[in-house]
């Protein structure tokens, strides 16, 4: 989604600072046309192609950050456990299962 915006957009402003150009150099309209939609069709490659970079950089931070969150939460419940663990076996004569 996000390469496809980027390349749209990217598309629509070289098409139109092409045209603005074109008039501002007095340019015959085929000209500033075929320029135009050649700007348009490159720009959108390249727009596509940097909205992809921009995709798998922040898809890769994502799962970076999420598996620090979950070791984090790991952590904590495993310290948590043998906490209980070490509190609940202070005295091995009232573990149950004892005889």
């Amino acid at each position: 989604m996000v390469a496809r915006f980027a390349g749209a957009s990217l598309g629509l402003l070289a098409f139109s600072v092409t045209i603005a150009a074109g008039l501002y150099a007095n340019n015959p309209p085929l000209v500033i046309l075929s320029r135009s939609v050649f700007a348009l069709f490159t720009f959108c490659v390249l727009g596509i192609l940097f909205g992809v970079a921009a995709q798998s950089v922040i898809a890769e931070y994502e799962r970076s950050r999420r598996s620090k969150i979950e070791r984090t939460y790991r952590d904590d419940e495993l310290s948590e456990e043998d906490t209980a663990v070490t509190a609940g076996s202070m005295d091995p004569r009232t573990e149950p299962g004892r005889v």
